[in-house]
């Protein structure tokens, strides 16, 4: 990488429980779960749509919960990039992955 290069690095867990991280360490992926949200890409490219989404979806959830869930969320679907650095933290061992 040159010193030009501009990227962005991101910090990630694969689930509550580490469930994940095998899938993403084997297939060189990354992804998220949320299956109960449906297709992301058919939301509006706004935050607010996102909340809208999840408060619908999680019905109870606290409103911080639901600003933070949105927030990962949009940023998957929209801030994220190929080329951008991705640290997964692993919970079966103390030292992070990178790819």
């Amino acid at each position: 990488m040159s010193k030009d290069a501009n990227f962005t690095l991101w910090g990630i867990h694969g689930g509550r429980t580490g469930d994940a991280e095998s899938l993403f360490l084997k297939k060189n992926c990354i992804a998220v779960g949320w299956a109960q949200m449906g297709d992301l890409s058919q939301l509006k490219s706004d935050r607010e749509a996102f909340k809208k989404r999840v408060s619908s979806v999680y019905v109870g959830k606290k409103p911080g919960a639901i600003a933070n869930n949105a927030g990962q969320l949009f940023r998957f679907v929209h801030e994220m990039d190929i080329g951008d650095i991705v640290i997964l933290s692993l919970k079966e061992r103390s030292n992070g992955q990178s790819g």
